[in-house]
């Protein structure tokens, strides 16, 4: 299993890169990853802009979350390949999980912590994952004390989880440098920030007191490679990282950098964990038993929930319980006048009559045919209806349900008429729509208010 990391620096614009300009497809660039968590940070775009191809991979999940204070920027996601599945999903940093003491230590509004969409909380029931695009300080008092009281946050989250016997791992941009090796001029940050130990910021220190053997969790990219100090083609500082607890070791193989993936200023990161591990009986142990499968989708940072992507063609809305039938082709035919012969040639019309007829098919404020031929005299002096009146009602009777049929295949390829508003009583304004879907091209009505 391979869980993958990438600060893509915006979604849509990714796919300008080669070689993913060559198909414009996300399946393609997520395939390429060759992971079964793929997690994004800085996908810098919105609910409202995120298109149906970004949102529905073919064979992944897509969770999401937004900046809610600045559109187009920070924003995160996680595609899940299939058939792994979260328990559960969240956004939040801050939660009822944090302390009133711990609150009271911020120098932030707790609140705006999780208005930047930076985080997606996912518990995959091995482990509870962490996808976090850390703040940067951006030059001002006031934002460092933003980003530290998000790092401090995050820990206390973390320390939560591990006290109650749970695994972590927390994987992203972290926006600091852990030490020296980790810079491509640890000279020259010396020099811009006017200290004389590399450490000596508010969120190295923070990285540093978090990473074995001070802190809690791993760095995998460094146990796998320590002595690495860059990569080909590559100058610059190592931010990004997925790091996790130590009770997740025996299930760790290695972790690696893809130079080779393009789009973005960030290379992604990745860790493998091995599939499965012999135990004490020298069974094979599956990490899918110890992962979540739930079938639950009930969240609505899945995109699949959105309503936007559940649109519905504009004729479910028309569906009738009642159906028009067709005229039938078969032409009428008359009984013989001769009362001897008139029974044998009707017989076969009126039990058609008798066996298709309903009262669903009456009409309501609609003249018949037949209505024309009824008796103008007295009822008491009204002749008893004979077996010629009983076969000339059911002729007009279904020359009577021809009429009412034919009315209605008229009306159904009539060219409709605007309507009007049943509130205002104004006639509405006509519209098509342009979004791409089953929909496109359609007219729709809106209320001219």
């Amino acid at each position: 299993m391979r869980i993958l990391s990438w600060n893509i620096n915006g979604l849509a614009t990714t796919l300008q890169y080669h070689p993913w300009s060559e198909t414009k497809s996300y399946k393609n660039l997520l395939d390429a990853m060759e992971s079964d968590i793929i997690c994004l940070q800085e996908i810098k775009t919105q609910r409202q802009k995120l298109t149906r191809e970004m949102a529905l991979v073919d064979g992944y999940d897509g969770y999401f979350s937004y900046s809610k204070t600045k559109q187009g920027y920070s924003g995160v996601a996680v595609y899940v390949k299939s058939p792994l599945r979260p328990i559960s999903v969240d956004e939040r940093i801050i939660t009822n999980d944090l302390t009133p003491d711990f609150i009271a230590t911020l120098k932030t509004d707790p609140q705006l912590l999780d208005m930047e969409g930076r985080s997606l909380i996912m518990d995959f029931g091995l482990f509870v994952l962490f996808n976090i695009y850390f703040p940067n300080d951006g030059g001002d008092e006031g934002r460092m004390d933003f980003k530290m009281d998000y790092h401090h946050s995050v820990r206390e989250r973390m320390d939560r989880l591990l006290a109650d016997g749970r695994q972590v791992v927390l994987v992203g941009d972290i926006n600091a440098v852990h030490e020296e090796i980790d810079h491509c001029d640890p000279k020259q940050s010396l020099k811009d920030y006017g200290i004389t130990d590399f450490k000596d910021l508010p969120h190295r220190r923070w990285l540093d007191q978090v990473l074995v053997p001070k802190g809690p969790l791993l760095d995998t990219g460094r146990h796998s490679h320590p002595d690495r100090k860059g990569i080909p083609a590559n100058f610059g500082t190592r931010i990004d990282y997925i790091l996790i607890s130590q009770g997740l070791l025996r299930w760790f193989n290695k972790a690696d950098i893809r130079a080779d993936i393009m789009g973005s200023d960030h290379c992604p990161v990745y860790a493998d964990f091995w599939n499965t591990l012999p135990d004490e009986d020298d069974k094979r142990t599956n990490i899918m038993d110890f992962l979540g499968t739930s079938t639950a989708t009930i969240t609505p940072y899945l995109a699949a929930n959105y309503p936007e992507f559940k649109q519905k063609k504009l004729s479910t809305f028309f569906n009738s319980k009642k159906t028009i039938v067709p005229m039938d082709p078969t032409p009428l035919t008359l009984p013989l006048a001769s009362p001897s012969s008139s029974s044998a040639a009707a017989s076969p019309l009126k039990r058609q009559m008798t066996s298709s007829s309903s009262p669903s098919t009456k009409r309501q404020n609609q003249n018949t045919i037949k209505s024309f031929f009824s008796a103008a005299t007295n009822p008491s002096s009204t002749p008893k209806p004979t077996e010629d009146d009983d076969d000339l009602a059911s002729i007009l009777e279904q020359i009577d349900e021809r009429h009412e049929s034919t009315q209605g295949w008229s009306t159904l390829f009539q060219t409709p008429t605007i309507p009007s508003c049943q509130v205002h009583q104004c006639k509405c304004t006509e519209h098509t729509v342009n979004k791409k879907g089953p929909n496109q091209g359609r007219r729709f009505y809106l209320c001219s208010k």
